[in-house]
């Protein structure tokens, strides 16, 4: 997003009528998340003492989402601006940092970071002094209370396997850094993944994020707000025992998965699945892979007896379909980067989770 364009956005602001105002006449925070998922789990969070509100409409792929001047008028007038962080939202941030300032929040400050896979040399993100408003040590300090509450909450709250380190310590190109993210290494092999709501136990170190977000805005709502977390901490507990049943009832052998981009490494750790191969390289969708890179997963798809190709309704599936009717396998859809329509089956980040764990499991047994 060049500076060119936010001024034009900024003089088309002038001519939208002054009701348009997200905030307007209404003594609550508002929230503007960046996307429907991250707006559901701030709205269970939030109840009904904040407004909440996503940026993207629903089925929009927020690697490559171009904001509006509507956007950029929600964005000013937002209490709070929540977003992934991790460089999930690149083409969003430059407007987000415009319009929002020091008021957009990156939730993922406490979650342990996943490099991007593709490469058996993959060389970890360097640890940074920091990259938001609080020094390390506020954040450590932070991320260690939220930790034990999710020990608290969660059977088995490590997944294991390769992790960065914490958001907050990394260079990963996240809100208020102070340079502009590498665009050239930010979606290589070893670099930062930020799709990490597919772990529940991540979706629960947003919720608690928010919350302490909230209460700092809002102190009269501290109660309610965290009330309404310890109870969605609650359902993805239950969540993630009944995601783990399911997955654990697949034959052993057939746990291997084939993605149209890094949209599940989360998830495939998270419940004991093997990734052998991504179409689209690195963490955006907006690359596209080798003629030869393409061959190889399809002989990788037919040898590992891969049963299916996901691919996700926010992202061409061209290529997908063209290495599933290869290798003669399956062509399965699931919603990675946005929840469904309200009576889609997966209208909340629950609903999400139990539609996508479910395809997934019907597809490889």
């Amino acid at each position: 997003m060049t500076r060119r364009l936010l001024i034009a956005l900024a003089l088309l602001i002038a001519l939208i009528p002054a009701g348009a105002s997200t905030s307007a006449q209404s003594d609550k925070p508002v929230i503007v998340a960046s996307f429907s998922i991250l707006a559901d789990v701030a709205a269970q969070v939030a109840g009904d003492s904040a407004t909440v509100v996503s940026l993207m409409p629903l089925g929009a792929n927020p690697h490559t989402y171009s904001p509006t001047a509507q956007d950029v008028v929600r964005l000013s007038d937002a209490d709070r601006v929540l977003v992934v962080g991790a460089n999930y939202e690149e083409t969003l941030l430059p407007v987000v940092e415009e319009a929002a300032g020091e008021r957009v929040i990156a939730v993922s400050q406490c979650v342990p970071i996943r490099p991007i896979p593709g490469s058996s040399e993959t060389a970890p993100v360097e640890a940074a002094d920091g990259n938001d408003e609080l020094p390390p040590g506020e954040w450590s300090e932070i991320c260690a209370a939220h930790e034990a509450e999710i020990e608290a909450a969660f059977e088995q709250p490590d997944a294991g396997g390769a992790v960065l380190g914490p958001l907050y310590a990394l260079p990963c190109g996240d809100a208020h850094a102070e340079t502009e993210p590498d665009e050239d290494h930010a979606h290589e092999p070893g670099a930062c993944d930020p799709h990490v709501w597919t772990d529940p136990t991540n979706a629960a170190r947003w919720a608690l994020l928010i919350r302490d977000t909230l209460s700092e805005l809002d102190p009269s709502g501290a109660e309610t707000y965290a009330a309404n977390a310890e109870a969605f901490l609650a359902e993805l507990a239950a969540l993630d025992a009944e995601l783990r049943a399911q997955i654990d009832a697949i034959p052993s052998e057939r746990r291997v998965i084939v993605t149209n981009h890094v949209a599940l490494t989360y998830f495939a750790e998270r419940y004991g699945l093997e990734q052998v191969g991504v179409i689209i390289p690195g963490g955006s969708t907006t690359s596209e892979p080798s003629v030869r890179a393409v061959l190889e997963l399809i002989d990788t798809v037919q040898t590992r007896g891969v049963p299916a190709i996901f691919t996700e309704t926010t992202a061409s599936d061209a290529t997908a379909a063209q290495i599933a009717a290869e290798s003669g396998v399956a062509l399965v859809p699931l919603y990675t980067g946005s929840l469904s329509q309200p009576d889609g089956g997966a209208g909340t980040y629950l609903d999400y989770m139990r539609y996508n764990a479910a395809a997934i499991a019907d597809a490889l047994r």
